[in-house]
């Protein structure tokens, strides 16, 4: 069995869950970790959803048990109007079906269950070196080199780049780096959070949550989610997604930095005089905590022909190789499956390999390569499912007569008529990473690591 050194750039979701399986399937490998942010924040805010799918991931790498309880477990999402008139109840999840419920729950949380397993190793396996922004990446046919902009430099066999949209490594290696540069998609989304005894009087018929309202069509956008995120349910975020040309930088700026900002564009959505939101909506905005805002600007980049490069040393995964907008609610989970499923195939690589490591072999570079297409592939259908639900939410008709409305509704309802809606949720949910590595690599091989 090889004992490869391997470099991972971002210490985010997918690096320390990738480093997690690799510290498991392959006891030999050293293992470090170079995250930009400093080690006293090492994670961003906000909530997340996940689905079985993710769930599935993080429940082989022994966290899921002890972050269930933390966050909001759910099965339905109820549809409105603006008016909170119930439109339909759709099935996101299920443990009679998928096994897990579906779970909304804070990003930090998730963060710190995976940090923690990974501090539980000895710094020789695995270490984390924060305060390292990189700033080039070179390949040989050796070894791969990183240098950060501190002035230091590290080598390795092998790189995993899990540095986000704006990933620095990605640029390494694609022919025409700017081809891959991230694009605005031309929607962004924005909220807060708020207390469930602020605004439960609101919701006049008292629906199970988590709510996603629509409205009439305007130039801004026509959506509104009401969504709990702890155990309890007395905790909600909430938000919009909103059509927005593209603002100058400074202008995003301005979003970014001023939360007041941020509650003015969502009064200015929903709460002006003559505005046909319904009063929960309005209350939800007027109550809330301006220093809860957030705000997302959607951006994405055009998906590589594979996700390594030509010497198989720089290996992308996560929103690095297939950045997508949140309105899915997949980015995590893909990032999960990515590192899952590369984890059993790199280690089945290095323990085929003698001591002396050399992953630019034809044999290895086979294994990389259906890897890479069974991702790109699983990409594909998840952002065309993304690309649906952000067309949903999309108000770009200028109209306030709801005609565009109506037509979304009866849409969402012949959906599920025709079960197309339960076919995408099975799709989605019943994705199982050690079955699909199995499909590449073989039962046998799998077993063995096991």
């Amino acid at each position: 069995m090889s004992s490869p050194k391997i470099i991972i750039i971002g210490s985010g979701l997918s690096g320390l869950s990738l480093s997690l399986f690799l510290t498991r399937l392959l006891p030999t490998a050293s293992i470090k970790i170079y995250e930009v942010r400093p080690s006293t924040h090492p994670s961003t805010s906000g909530t997340i959803n996940l689905t079985p799918n993710a769930l599935r991931v993080l429940d082989r790498l022994g966290i899921y048990k002890s972050i269930s309880p933390q966050g909001y477990n759910f099965d339905n999402l109820t549809l409105l109007n603006h008016q909170l008139d119930f439109l339909a109840s759709i099935p996101i999840a299920g443990v009679s079906e998928f096994e897990y419920q579906s779970l909304r729950i804070e990003r930090r949380i998730v963060h710190s269950a995976l940090l923690g397993k990974v501090m539980e190793y000895d710094t020789s396996r695995v270490e984390i070196i924060y305060d390292s922004k990189c700033e080039s990446v070179q390949e040989t046919d050796k070894e791969v080199t990183v240098k950060f902009t501190n002035g230091v430099s590290t080598t390795g066999d092998i790189l995993i780049a899990c540095d986000g949209i704006h990933s620095t490594v990605r640029k390494s290696f694609v022919k025409d780096p700017k081809d891959f540069d991230p694009k605005y998609t031309g929607q962004i989304s924005l909220g807060g959070n708020i207390s469930k005894s602020q605004i439960q009087q609101f919701n006049i018929n008292n629906n199970p949550y988590p709510l996603m309202m629509f409205g009439p069509e305007t130039s801004t956008g026509a959506n509104f989610m009401v969504w709990p995120y702890n155990n309890s349910g007395d905790q909600f975020t909430f938000f919009t997604t909103l059509s927005k040309p593209e603002e100058e930088k400074d202008g995003w700026k301005e979003y970014t930095d001023s939360k007041e900002t941020l509650k003015s564009v969502m009064q200015e959505t929903f709460c002006t005089e003559g505005s046909p939101w319904g009063e929960m909506v309005k209350k939800t905005i007027e109550l809330s905590d301006v220093d809860t805002y957030r705000f997302w600007p959607f951006y994405l980049h055009s998906i590589p022909e594979k996700f390594f490069s030509e010497k198989a040393r720089i290996i992308m995964i996560g929103d690095a190789a297939h950045a997508m907008p949140p309105s899915g609610g997949q980015g995590a989970a893909m990032a999960f499956e990515d590192a899952e499923t590369l984890a059993y195939s790199l280690a089945t690589i290095f323990n085929t390999l003698e001591v002396g490591f050399d992953i630019n072999t034809p044999h290895s570079q086979d294994i990389l390569s259906k890897w890479s297409n069974h991702r790109i592939g699983r990409m594909t259908t998840i952002q065309e499912m993304n690309k649906r639900m952000s067309d949903m939410r999309k108000g770009s008709s200028g109209s306030t007569s709801g005609v565009m409305f109506t037509v979304k509704v009866w849409a969402i309802w012949l959906l599920g008529l025709l079960g197309v809606l339960g076919r995408t949720r099975r799709a989605i949910n019943n994705y199982d990473a050690r079955k699909e590595a199995a499909v590449w690599l073989g039962e046998g091989a799998i077993a063995a690591l096991e």
